[in-house]
């Protein structure tokens, strides 16, 4: 919910995005380089935030909102005892999901008094202190006792440990893992959850309790023949796109973050290669006659 925040002429008006503030002044230096150069020059003086119309129109953007997203699931993802690296799963995977939900970092930093509640934190403010920066170590002290809290408070390991014994196809990314091959090897070769059964196992029960008929195995051709197509008519759309397009492109399936696609290939921040990416999205869409959602759905 937005709070309302005085203007010049000392009238108060609601500000989207105001109320993840404190929060903001919360992430460390080490952090928001990353995040480009408008969000690097937010006046961390309260006077000078609030009597500055681009500050606060950048407050309301969703950029604004998308850099609270990412830098909390960032900076709370290594204490969430999963022992993997958040870029191997996709947006569908629990974990995920619920790193990427500030609010539940945020309320329990509010709760136990880290973090001053966004009104309170405007009302009480010295408007001519400037917010030093909170350094790495200590964010990442605090995180180390909040994130497991913030976990048991919300019930997260149930949710965790039901996405672990259940997992799906839906719930890694599209790069290469040690944990999306695991995956793969354990759905091709065990197809019960409890007891494991082998394939070559499943064979043997499967002709015993039908006669001596064989179990019919799918043909592997048809995967390799449906890759094939497929790569094909990626190529083709690949050959429709500029150079930089395609640099955009490669660099994203390579792994690279938005900001260092934008340092390479020289952007001014990330937003212009998000803005490019969606684009790109929806090209395909249109050459491909189908519909992942790009048009709303958001880059991360």
């Amino acid at each position: 919910m937005a709070i309302k925040i005085e203007c010049n002429k000392g009238e108060f008006s609601e500000y989207r995005n105001s109320e993840y503030l404190p929060a903001f002044f919360f992430i460390p230096k080490e952090i928001l380089a990353k995040c480009g150069q408008e969000l690097n020059n937010f006046p961390r003086n309260a006077r000078q935030l609030m009597r500055n119309p681009e500050a606060i129109a950048m407050i309301e953007s969703d950029l604004f909102l998308l850099l609270i997203i990412d830098a909390y699931a960032f900076m709370v993802w290594l204490f969430m005892g999963l022992g993997a690296k958040r870029e191997i799963y996709s947006g569908y995977e629990p974990s995920w999901i619920l790193a990427h939900n500030p609010g539940y970092w945020i309320k329990t930093l509010t709760d136990l008094g880290i973090l001053p509640m966004a009104e309170d934190w405007i009302r009480q403010v010295d408007y001519d202190e400037s917010f030093v920066y909170v350094s790495l170590v200590e964010v990442e002290a605090t995180l180390q006792t909040i994130v497991p809290i913030a976990m048991e408070r919300y019930n997260m390991h149930a949710t965790i440990e039901v996405a672990k014994a259940f997992r799906c196809f839906e719930d890694f990314d599209y790069r290469s893992s040690r944990q999306k091959t695991d995956f793969f090897r354990k759905w091709y070769h065990t197809r019960t959850e409890h007891p494991q059964i082998s394939l070559e196992g499943f064979q043997e029960d499967y002709k015993e309790s039908h006669d001596g008929q064989e179990w019919d195995v799918p043909d592997e051709t048809t995967d390799v023949e449906l890759y094939t197509t497929a790569k094909i008519q990626v190529d083709q759309f690949m050959a429709t796109l500029s150079e930089k397009d395609k640099q955009i492109l490669q660099l994203r399936m390579e792994g690279r973050t938005l900001e260092e696609i934008a340092e390479k290939l020289g952007y001014q921040n990330h937003s212009g290669v998000l803005k490019r990416i969606r684009k790109i999205g929806q090209l395909y869409e249109k050459f491909a006659d189908v519909d992942y959602g790009f048009t709303e759905k958001k880059i991360i």
